[in-house]
């Protein structure tokens, strides 16, 4: 029964984020950029309060840099997510070898990447840009690969354990 609640419960999440992607996706640009502006002053003002920056030196041009690496790691976070709930997903459904379930995800989440600029496409003041794609596939690479390293380490705490509690 646990099985089955795993498996509904990722395969529910894996459609639920690529619902939040989707409708990120539809604001038209003025919302968009409005949702970007509010993480850009976040950071901004967390820089300005750890004393990294002064406020006089925040012009448009540093503002629009800003703004520029945060929508872009907006973007690859956004499906580093994915394909981690993707990978998760094969692996409750029993896809049993890492390597498969890694390259499924990446491969999922980068074709979803494609529909999502194409949909963008359609969204006024917005357009949809290979780049992005490439920081999405990025970004879904990189999710993978935290994943695998995360469960390398966990497997091998449980070989260590294993060989302890044997001698």
């Amino acid at each position: 029964m646990r099985k089955w609640i795993l498996r509904i419960g990722l395969s529910v999440a894996v459609i639920a984020w690529m619902a939040v992607i989707f409708l990120l996706s539809a604001e038209d640009g003025d919302e968009s950029s409005h949702t970007s502006d509010v993480v850009v002053d976040a950071v901004i003002g967390a820089a300005e309060g750890l004393h990294l920056v002064k406020p006089e030196n925040v012009t448009a041009a540093v503002r629009d840099k800003v703004s520029f690496f945060v929508r872009k790691a907006g973007h690859a976070t956004e499906y580093a997510i994915l394909a981690v709930l993707i990978a998760g997903c094969l692996f409750a459904w029993g896809v049993s070898r890492r390597r498969v379930a890694f390259c499924v995800a990446w491969a999922a989440a980068a074709v979803y990447a494609m529909t999502d600029e194409y949909h963008q496409r359609s969204v006024a003041g917005r357009a949809g840009q290979w780049r992005d794609v490439l920081v999405d596939a990025a970004g879904a690479a990189a999710g993978v690969l935290i994943l695998w390293l995360i469960l390398c380490v966990i497997c091998r705490k449980n070989v260590v354990k294993s060989n302890k509690s044997d001698a």
